[in-house]
């Protein structure tokens, strides 16, 4: 696993080096949820060149008694590592119709070093400024193959709207991601609420809020809602 995770970095900070505009955060969270209670950081990156754009993220769960990896919990070291990768290729460089121009071709790949959680590949294309200029947001259609799966498929929904209330930048983003493998369908958002710090005398590059993620699926067991608190650095 730390040689995927150092793989990871690799593909994440490499592109960076050449690109026309990059991005890159990270999150420390207090996760509330059942049996859970422990902290959560994510590092994320998204970077465009010339081809496309590479996505990707980083997250590391700790220890804690909630989850009966610790005596206590909120304490330090893992007990979960989890990633995304993805790559998009913009269609319009390679194909010159206006009927392409909001359209990519992706390839993803997702892993963790937990043996409950299996790696999967995924292919496809992503629709992009569906609600442009009012939100910023994409779809993406793809193929999906678990390991020790049959071939499944991916429905995902990406957003970020910004707006400023009472002199200070507020942030409504977030994912879903609806798919299907052996086990059944299931449903998966991580929406984010967050305001910039800025006005409380700690720097336009800090914001604070929260994120809920829902889980819903065809096993109760699957069903739940996690909400977290967290702090964000924009680097």
């Amino acid at each position: 696993m730390k040689f995927l995770a150092a793989l990871l970095t690799i593909f994440l900070f490499l592109p960076m080096a050449e690109a026309d505009g990059q991005y890159l955060n990270i999150q420390h969270h207090l996760d509330f949820g059942k049996d859970r209670h422990y902290f959560t950081n994510t590092l994320e990156g998204l970077a465009f060149d010339k081809s496309g754009a590479w996505f990707g993220f980083i997250d590391v769960d700790h220890r804690s008694a909630k989850s009966g990896t610790a005596a206590h919990n909120w304490q330090p070291g893992a007990q979960l590592i989890y990633f995304e990768i993805n790559r998009y290729f913009s269609l319009s460089r390679l194909i010159h119709l206006k009927q392409v121009s909001n359209w990519d071709f992706t390839l993803q790949y997702n892993d963790s070093d937990a043996n409950f959680i299996p790696y999967a590949y995924l292919l496809g294309f992503s629709w992009n400024n569906i609600f442009s200029p009012f939100l910023d947001a994409h779809v993406e259609f793809l193929y999906r193959k678990e390991e020790n799966q049959n071939p499944g498929w991916q429905l995902t929904g990406v957003w970020f709207k910004t707006w400023q209330l009472l002199k200070t930048d507020w942030q409504f983003l977030g994912y879903f991601d609806w798919w299907k493998n052996n086990a059944g369908t299931f449903f998966m958002a991580e929406p984010q609420l967050v305001f910039n710090l800025q006005n409380f005398g700690l720097g336009k590059r800090f914001w604070f809020g929260t994120e809920w993620e829902i889980n819903i699926g065809e096993k109760s067991s699957y069903n739940s809602i996690n909400p977290t608190l967290f702090l964000r650095y924009d680097f």
